[in-house]
């Protein structure tokens, strides 16, 4: 008891060191927490704009037809048709690509057609159908984002009569005079014949695009041309 009494002060002294010590370095430690969660903070947000940054970037776009591997590829933003092309791995031998343009810019969800050189043959006689893979689809509303032209014209009709009293009857027709019509052989007149004869004849000339082979384009090229 005497030596607490003797060094009481002294005591008392250190106590109050310690608590002022306690109480001027907390907040430097809340202060250490809160940058250090702040830089953490920062460190996430620039990770996540890169990330982003990365995205927008890239695009991806859908390949079709005669390449050796189509399907869907991601590339860089300012790619052309001709890296599409490549990334999935080069034409076929029996692509053509004429009616392509390979320097076109890509855009995101874009259509690449690559078609064959057949199919580049019936599209100038007015077949408007599309193969893939062995199976013919007569899909003429299929867009081709990296075609040249809209449509694929070979056909000049400039010498074509257009008085109604020249229309070729859909209903009367022969096969020779069906012949007659642009984008028009002896199959497609053969099969315009056996679908009237079928379906009770033609109710309207848009029906015509209901026979097998003779798409929108075709139909649209001679639709001036034809009668019931």
């Amino acid at each position: 008891m005497d030596y607490l009494k003797k060094y009481k002060y002294f005591i008392i002294a250190i106590l109050v060191i310690i608590i002022f010590f306690i109480i001027l370095v907390k907040p430097n430690n809340n202060e250490e927490s809160v940058s250090l969660l702040e830089k953490k903070e920062e460190i996430v947000e620039k990770e996540d704009d890169q990330i982003k940054e990365t995205e927008s970037t890239k695009i991806k776009i859908d390949i079709k037809g005669a390449v050796k591997n189509p399907g869907v590829y991601e590339l860089d933003k300012n790619s052309r048709v001709s890296d599409a092309i490549y990334i999935s791995g080069g034409l076929t031998s029996e692509a053509d690509t004429s009616v392509i343009n390979l320097s076109k810019n890509l855009f995101d969800e874009m259509v690449i057609i690559i078609y064959t050189k057949e199919e580049i043959s019936e599209m100038k006689k007015g077949d408007t159908s599309i193969k893939y893979i062995e199976k013919e689809c007569i899909c003429p509303k299929i867009e081709n984002d990296a075609c040249i032209e809209n449509s694929i014209d070979n056909f000049d009709d400039t010498n074509l009569e257009s008085n109604d009293d020249k229309k070729i009857s859909l209903n009367k027709a022969t096969i020779d005079e069906l012949m007659q019509l642009p984008g028009i052989g002896e199959v497609k007149a053969k099969a315009i014949i056996t679908y009237r004869e079928e379906n009770g004849g033609f109710k309207t000339v848009e029906e015509l695009m209901e026979v097998n082979g003779i798409g929108e384009a075709t139909f649209n090229k001679i639709k001036d041309q034809l009668s019931l």
